[in-house]
């Protein structure tokens, strides 16, 4: 009788280790490069994925990790965009675009425009950016198309494949979408809006607050909104910490959110939060394929990360309370207890 009992309540703390251990999943970092990563920008299939560092090169990834070449532009790489075709890479450098083949071949570069936080559309015919800090404005072929006039520094654009439709961050609190110069819909976040992405139809808009002067010692009230493309607000939820870059897939089904409390963060489009991975630093970029299933994310750690999705840990509130993780054990050693007793008074 007492071998059972002792089988028994070695059992349960095998049982409360082992339920933890069952619920986490395998490594989810595919591949790392040891890389200061400013931006980064992966391609719909995930074969291909790119970073820059903060020194201004550029590193072009197979779907292994493996450097397929870089170049050193020796200033920073504000966008990284592929074509549609995945022929083409292109890089906005200051007021420069530079385009490279995927195999590394210099094509061309052009001067585009002068302004901050550019971006290109994949064909390459419009450029989307801040003039004169409070000025989100778009160009056709180096020229002006619109412009339009926030109340606080731009701090992020992001524009649909066809040039016609921006987001716009800004240090006034408030979320922009603007379509060819005018203003369908603006939302006050309460706090400085400083990443955003937008879906290639604007049916879905993503955006984060926080502070790139903050020290981030303590939390504060800095979180990631979801909206539909009429401005409605679909969730908002707190992370506490500036979200420095936000991405998200084609049908709106799946967030990532980079967060300076060392996380990549998925959420998923009705607002659950999905997944998180943590890094040992801050993190600056993060882009994720149209199907959800990878994401690449640029650490401060002096690292860059290609990972699965599915293999990132849930989040930490909702593994903790499991009540299976107590409930099994306890059943566990309490029946050796029950058989203990009835030993005991027997004698």
């Amino acid at each position: 009788m007492k071998k059972l009992i002792v089988i028994l309540l070695v059992f349960g703390i095998i049982a409360s280790s082992g339920l933890v251990f069952a619920e986490e999943n395998s490594d989810p970092v595919i591949w790392k490069y040891k890389l200061s990563s400013w931006g980064t920008s992966v391609t719909t299939t995930g074969d291909y994925s790119a970073a820059s560092s903060i020194d201004g090169s550029f590193y072009f990834f197979d779907k292994s990790g493996s450097v397929l070449w870089q170049h050193n532009f020796g200033k920073r790489i504000t966008s990284i965009v592929f074509s549609e075709d995945l022929a083409n890479v292109s890089s906005v450098v200051g007021e420069r675009v530079y385009i490279f083949s995927t195999s590394g071949n210099y094509l061309k570069d052009f001067k585009s425009v002068k302004g901050g936080f550019l971006t290109i559309t994949p064909d390459g015919n419009y450029i989307g950016g801040s003039s004169s800090d409070v000025y989100a404005m778009v160009y056709k072929d180096g020229r002006p198309l619109w412009d339009y006039k926030t109340d606080g520094k731009v701090n992020y654009v992001s524009l649909t494949p066809d040039g016609q439709t921006m987001a716009v961050a800004s240090s006034d609190n408030h979320v922009y979408l603007l379509g060819s110069g005018f203003l369908m819909w603006k939302y006050d976040a309460k706090m400085p809006v400083i990443s955003v992405a937008v879906t290639p139809d604007s049916s879905y808009l993503v955006c984060g607050t926080g502070s790139f002067e903050s020290d981030e010692e303590t939390q504060k009230d800095y979180r990631v909104f979801l909206f539909d493309g009429q401005g409605k607000l679909l969730w908002n939820q707190k992370i506490g910490y500036t979200v420095s870059s936000v991405s998200i897939t084609p049908d709106g089904n799946y967030i990532a959110v980079g967060s300076w409390d060392n996380k990549v963060h998925i959420f998923s489009k009705s607002g659950e939060h999905l997944k998180e991975f943590k890094t040992d630093g801050k993190i600056w970029s993060v882009s994720i394929t149209p199907d959800g299933k990878n994401v690449i994310a640029g650490s401060t750690d002096t690292y860059v990360y290609f990972l699965d999705v599915d293999s990132m840990q849930k989040p930490e509130k909702s593994s903790s309370f499991n009540p299976i993780y107590i409930a099994i054990p306890i059943l566990i050693i309490l029946a050796a207890a029950i058989i203990y007793t009835k030993k005991f008074k027997k004698k």
